[in-house]
């Protein structure tokens, strides 16, 4: 369902599925963006997202700093995944910031097509999490995370067919929602190549949503 191998550049519309906040991106995004070289770029994540993680990044990465000085004065030890995992949850996506590079380097449209709602939905308790307790709990916990679950999973979906979390309606409405803004630029700029970058998860398009643009799909991580 996806390509790993060298893309096809008589196509119009690009899909690059990529693995949230893991460590390759910035290295692999860089190459398949290049090797595509599209005129037009969007992305899977929200202006509401944007703008939340401008206010408050540096307000709660503050917070994260100040509970793991005060562990490491008590000689209390702390997962150093643990704490880079909640630091990416607030950071700017690579996918973001790399793109939003290329883009302004080349003078090309970029767009953030995802539902602001949902972002709202997914953040709004984002205070709470980040509460001194909470973050206290999550640095110490022997099973902390480290990202890696996600790139497993992704993997076994691509190589085996095997899924692990299922296709829920809310994936549904976002993909719906994204393939129609994709749909009204692409009529808007018929000449243009797109390039879509998005969670690997929204490759699968089990209802079809995206087929009409007859995207050419990439999992870059072979």
């Amino acid at each position: 369902m996806a390509a790993t191998i060298d893309v096809d550049l008589g196509r119009r519309f690009y899909m690059l599925g990529v693995i949230h906040r893991d460590e390759r991106n910035r290295a692999l995004l860089r190459q398949w963006i290049a090797g595509i070289g599209p005129d037009v770029v969007t992305l899977e994540f929200t202006n509401y997202g944007l703008m939340f993680r401008k206010e408050n990044r540096e307000i709660y990465k503050k917070r994260i700093d100040e509970i793991a000085k005060k562990l490491k004065n008590v000689k209390r030890s702390y997962n150093e995944a643990a704490k880079g995992d909640l630091e990416s949850f607030i950071n700017m996506p690579d996918e973001y910031e790399i793109v939003s590079e290329y883009c302004a380097e080349r003078q090309i449209p970029f767009y953030l097509i995802d539902m602001d709602l949902f972002s709202y939905l997914k953040l709004r308790d984002t205070e709470e999490l980040f509460d001194a307790g909470n973050i206290e709990r999550l640095l110490t916990e022997k099973d902390a995370g480290n990202g890696y679950g996600e790139a497993a999973m992704a993997r076994l979906f691509f190589k085996s067919g095997l899924k692990g979390v299922p296709y829920d309606d809310e994936m549904y409405v976002r993909d719906r929602y994204m393939a129609d803004r994709l749909s009204l630029l692409m009529k808007h700029s018929p000449e243009k190549r797109f390039l879509h970058i998005t969670g690997w998860r929204h490759l699968e398009d089990p209802h079809g949503l995206y087929a009409p643009l007859n995207p050419l799909k990439v999992f870059p991580y072979g």
